[in-house]
């Protein structure tokens, strides 16, 4: 089923349930299937930005996008709750793979052709913090910028603890573990606990389960 907001002109194709607040510019797209979206909000601003979401949860979360051809994709079986995820910029994406359940977190994607990717299977608990940029550039002597976005890359069966932060440019690979609080800046090797500030491994060839 096909619907247009009057206000918006902005097709959102969906079969799902709603209970939540919008405020979308034209020449935006939702692609909504199977969506229970209950206590959020959705604010899209530019133009050419995608937000597609497929059988998945949504809940007491804002989803936010401003600028030019970005795009969200939440798949199959997903659980976001108490989420704020958020891009400012251009050409960015996040992806969050199927399955994958959020117990409260902030997603900030930002700057030019910036990427965050978060695999299948994955459980974060609440109070999570995922940077794929410091929103503000800083400046050497010559004006040149100094702190360039960077993506992130979280494989599938992830585990990330209560308070954890993660920052840009880091790489968390599959079936690994983060332990509360920890601050993410080092890449964090398959079947691994990795804990600390900054983070490192303290147990390999790890595995884990709910």
């Amino acid at each position: 089923m096909l619907i247009a907001f009057s206000f918006s002109k902005i097709p959102l194709k969906t079969n799902s349930f709603f209970r939540f607040s919008i405020k979308i510019s034209p020449k935006n797209k939702l692609d909504f299937q199977k969506v229970f979206f209950e206590k959020s909000g959705l604010i899209i601003n530019g133009s050419g930005n995608i937000l597609r979401i497929r059988d998945a949860i949504v809940s007491h979360s804002a989803i936010r996008i401003d600028g030019e051809n970005n795009q969200i994709d939440i798949a199959e079986g997903v659980k976001l709750r108490s989420a704020n995820i958020t891009i400012r910029g251009n050409n960015c994406n996040i992806s969050i793979g199927k399955n994958t359940t959020f117990g409260g977190i902030r997603i900030i994607n930002a700057g030019l052709d910036n990427a965050i990717f978060i695999g299948e299977n994955c459980l974060f608990a609440d109070h999570i913090e995922l940077w794929a940029s410091d929103t503000h550039n800083i400046y050497n002597s010559e004006d040149q910028i100094i702190n360039k976005e960077k993506p992130v890359f979280i494989g599938n069966n992830v585990w990330v603890g209560s308070r954890v932060i993660i920052l840009k440019g880091t790489t968390i690979n599959d079936g690994s573990i983060i332990g509360m609080g920890s601050l993410v800046v080092n890449d964090v090797p398959a079947k691994s606990i990795s804990v600390g500030n900054p983070n490192k491994p303290v147990k390999n060839d790890v595995k884990w389960s709910l």
